[in-house]
């Protein structure tokens, strides 16, 4: 398992990428300082979002919000879309997913194993390192630089949470690297 501290970060995230609740600029702020706190490198990015999260009402940060993960692909939260497009080798892909997440008895819910946030916590709680680095290192992190290059381009400030996100996870992988994989 990852450190209390890494799997925490890991359900903030999750609660910051999912869609935007009441409690969205608090669990944001909160983030950005474990981040600052406990990571390099991390809360500036972090930060940026709160401010401006907190200067929005609820509507139109939910209006951003799907304006950026649900009406534009390339910037879906749904990782295996980016990977595999809507194809077999998706479908797969969740399988996959399905049966990882069961070992360790985690269940996606009613939402798609591939979505983020549903992958984000299933890392704060998972046991098996051969499982979960890979996810990381092959799913999450080639396809956060994607849809944070797509955000750049569009000036979008979900970038600054992306941009976190990423350094965070490559922050947690070289960890499990040098310690051999996920501690106790």
């Amino acid at each position: 398992m990852l450190p209390r501290e890494h799997q925490e970060v890991c359900r903030l995230f999750a609660g910051i990428l999912d869609y935007p609740g009441e409690s969205l600029v608090e669990i944001s702020a909160e983030c950005a300082r474990r981040l600052k706190d406990s990571f390099s490198g991390d809360a500036e990015d972090m930060q940026s979002f709160v401010d401006f999260a907190s200067g929005q009402t609820r509507a139109t940060l939910e209006e951003h919000y799907i304006q950026t993960f649900d009406m534009t692909t390339a910037t879906t939260l749904y990782l295996g879309y980016h990977l595999f497009g809507e194809t077999q080798k998706r479908n797969a892909f969740l399988v996959k997913l399905e049966e990882g997440y069961e070992a360790d008895g985690f269940s996606s819910g009613s939402e798609l194993p591939d979505h983020l946030c549903v992958m984000l916590r299933f890392i704060s709680i998972a046991r098996d390192p051969e499982f979960c680095r890979p996810l990381i290192d092959e799913c999450i992190l080639p396809t956060l630089g994607r849809i944070e290059e797509t955000l750049k381009k569009d000036k979008n400030v979900y970038r600054d949470v992306i941009s976190a996100l990423k350094v965070f996870l490559q922050q947690v992988s070289r960890k499990m690297v040098r310690v051999g994989g996920l501690r106790a």
